[in-house]
């Protein structure tokens, strides 16, 4: 029965009776983790810590501090740790190490290979293929070992964030705690210079872009410039005379002086390298105006003449031809300087021509002049004034963006290198030893209660009063001789101070002193008290001893000084007859057939003279629940209370057939017998519950545990289940 409490005593009671099912299901646990401790290959993890500038700070400018908010940090070490798990990163790791060769984590051979080179077949699947016209399976590719080894690294990795600060720690397991070390600081490494590699690109990645915009920004200031230009100097002789200032005159000539300059430097510039290029260096000379490179010219051509006269290949041809590249040599280096002279005063030119027409521009703008002209001049001079801005600003960017890529660190530092581990992270042993323990205890206790309440058969009073409303009232000890239960009911005449005989009396007692209290309920609630007691023995299948047990019952009232009847009514399998050793031809079933020509009850008395049994007769070969449930049974039933004291009746068992609901709705009280580890206790729960619905209100359902029910019950159950609707197996 239910209890809102918890009855420790019954659960240990419970654990007692389930002990060696317990016991088993710690051996059948535990055995299998402690030969997989024994053989399974220890493996060591080295770990390695690395700590993230979650800031990126800026070397040129120390002082900059990007992304202060807290989520935002937060999320980009969170971030890191992605990168770190990334396949690409651990693809560098592999390529890092050249860990594709490597004996642990390449390519190696899989279990079915091993077995197969154990056994002598290799190759006896690609021969098959042949044999059948299919192509052999092809060998694997380098990318196929590449990803083998990216999967085999990727399950040895473990990378995680130590709880809300900037670490990371990185662990990598291996058989070998030096190697795992090696690889953990590998990772890093590699990670850290991934890190750089990929800040510098994204940064040179951004200059090229700005470059890009950069040009295009020198050829629109380039083009507003010449328009600035080509208006002033189309317009020059206009604006002077419209202006009427004489500084514009004075500027005017300045700057068609330094055009003019200009334009001579140029072109004598441009003289002196054609004449170099053609070796005409007096022209050179003349040209530049210089006397030094003349003096060097007319050496050079006295040593070329002298040159003519010489003989080949003599000492004195040689001495002229080192003395001649060595005036050439002069003649060029003093070529350049001079050169460099006169483009230093071009570029001098070039600054004072720009700065006339700085002085130029500002001078008409502020100039009285029409308002025309200065509204065209003062666009012209504000686009290239703008133009000129935004060149600056984006050449500014790009030289910061080339010094800024040259100093890129990573964001990430190594803040604890990973050290050879001196014991193995797994199979951690006590860890696995202790968690198997618990579930082997658990899942014992676990399969214990089930097996208790849902699985295994009945094998105690307390199992069975849990099972059901049904209560528990006595267990029948096992003392058939030779198990021959066509005894079992002697040994109340024969042995009446037995162990067997004294279960009966119990029962006898449990039964009166619940008949007794179920009647005082009924008639306080206004039931009719009647004479006569029903008794009920079923049971939930066949073969749990309900026949003997009756028969033990109504010997056990009947020497008790009660007048006892016992009827059987299993009308589809009856046995009191049989096991009384009493020829009976006919009986209850001729009496209740409206078919039958005997319609007289023939009981007979058993060797107690209190005791009157009423047989069912032959066997039926028709549904009997009609007759059970007839007007000529409840009359029966009726008059045999007034003439008896008891009345018990044996019925089928519940499960099988319906005829067993139909008796507990005349009986006083209901005995089901539960064979001693033969009935499920899902059978016994729904046996008890089908009588429970059907039976009057206050009548109440008693259980007796039996400790023999003769043959097994579920060879019988198959045998004779099919007997009760008259199709009885060999």
């Amino acid at each position: 029965m239910e209890t809102p409490d918890i009855d420790l005593r019954e659960i240990i009671g419970i654990l007692r009776r389930q002990v060696r099912l317990i016991a088993l299901s710690f051996v059948v646990v535990l055995v299998p983790v402690i030969i997989y401790l024994a053989l399974a290959t220890p493996m060591y993890r080295a770990t390695a810590l690395i700590a993230i500038d979650a800031g990126e700070s800026n070397l040129l400018d120390p002082r900059e501090a990007q992304n202060s908010q807290s989520a935002i940090l937060n999320s980009r070490v969170d971030g890191e740790v992605e990168v770190l798990r990334a396949d690409s990163t651990i693809l560098a790791v592999v390529e890092r190490g050249d860990l594709v060769r490597d004996p642990e984590f390449g390519a190696s051979l899989g279990r079915r290979e091993k077995i197969a080179i154990a056994l002598g077949l290799e190759g006896v699947t690609d021969r098959l293929r042949r044999a059948i016209g299919l192509r052999t399976a092809p060998p694997r590719s380098g990318e196929a070992l590449v990803r083998s080894t990216i999967s085999k690294m990727r399950s040895s990795v473990d990378v995680r964030r130590r709880g809300l600060t900037y670490l990371i720690s990185v662990g990598v397991t291996s058989a070998n705690p030096q190697r795992a070390a090696d690889l953990a600081n590998l990772y890093v490494d590699t990670y850290i210079e991934r890190q750089v590699v990929n800040k510098t690109d994204s940064i040179m990645a951004a200059r090229d872009v700005l470059q890009r915009q950069t040009d295009t920004a020198r050829l629109n200031l380039t083009r507003i410039e010449d328009s600035l230009n080509s208006f002033i100097d189309d317009n020059l002789a206009r604006l002077e005379a419209d202006s009427n200032d004489p500084s514009v005159s004075r500027i005017r000539r300045e700057l068609e002086s330094a055009q003019s300059s200009r334009t001579t430097s140029i072109a004598v510039l441009e003289a002196s390298e054609d004449a170099a290029a053609r070796n005409d260096w007096m022209t050179v000379a003349a040209t530049l105006e210089d006397t030094a490179i003349e003096q060097l010219a007319r050496e050079r051509e006295s040593l070329l003449n002298r040159l003519s006269g010489e003989t080949a290949g003599s000492q004195t041809e040689v001495d002229l031809r080192a003395s001649l590249a060595s005036i050439e040599q002069n003649l060029t280096r003093t070529l350049a300087e001079v050169q460099d002279t006169v483009e230093t005063q071009l570029a001098s030119i070039a600054q004072s021509e720009a700065a006339a027409r700085e002085q130029l521009r500002d001078t008409l703008l502020r100039a009285d002049m029409s308002s025309e002209v200065i509204s065209d001049l003062f666009n012209l001079q504000q686009n290239a004034m703008i133009a000129r801005e935004q060149y600056q600003r984006l050449l500014s960017r790009v030289q910061d963006l080339n010094a800024l890529a040259n100093v890129q660190i990573s964001d990430a530092r190594v803040v604890s290198e990973a050290l050879p581990p001196t014991s193995a992270a797994s199979p951690n042993k006590r860890m696995t030893i202790a968690a198997t323990l618990v579930l082997a205890i658990g899942l014992g206790i676990g399969i214990a209660l089930l097996n208790e309440y849902y699985i295994g058969g009945i094998t105690s009073l307390a199992q069975l009063g849990n099972l059901s409303a049904a209560r528990a009232v006595g267990a029948i000890p096992d003392t058939s001789p030779n198990g021959d239960v066509q005894l079992l009911g002697n040994q109340i005449l024969e042995a009446p101070l037995s162990q067997y005989s004294e279960s009966f009396r119990k029962l006898r007692l449990a039964l009166d002193t619940n008949l007794n209290q179920s009647r005082t309920e009924r008639m306080q609630g206004g039931d009719v008290k009647i004479k006569g007691t029903v008794i009920l023995v079923s049971s939930a299948l066949p073969g749990e001893g309900k026949s003997t047990s009756a028969i033990a019952l109504a010997r056990t009232y009947a020497t008790s000084g009660k007048r006892t009847l016992l009827i059987d009514c299993d009308l589809r399998k009856p046995s009191i007859a049989h096991y009384l050793e009493a020829s009976q031809e006919h009986g209850l079933i001729d009496y209740l057939d409206p078919d039958s020509t005997h319609k007289q009850l023939e009981p007979f008395a058993d060797v107690l003279k209190n005791l009157i049994i009423v047989p069912a007769g032959h066997r039926s070969t028709k549904p009997t629940d009609q007759l059970i449930n007839s007007e000529l049974f409840l009359t029966m039933i009726s008059t045999v209370r007034e003439e008896f004291d008891v009345v018990i009746l044996d019925s089928p068992p519940v499960l099988p057939v319906v005829d067993s609901r139909y008796l507990a709705q005349v009986a006083d009280i209901i005995v089901m017998v539960v064979r001693f580890a033969n009935t499920t206790q899902s059978e016994f729960r729904d046996a008890a519950t089908q009588l429970a619905e059907v039976a009057q209100p206050g009548v109440r359902l008693l259980a007796a545990l039996n400790r023999n029910a003769g043959r097994t019950g579920r060879r019988y159950y198959e045998s004779a289940y099919a007997g009760y609707y008259g199709e009885e197996k060999a």
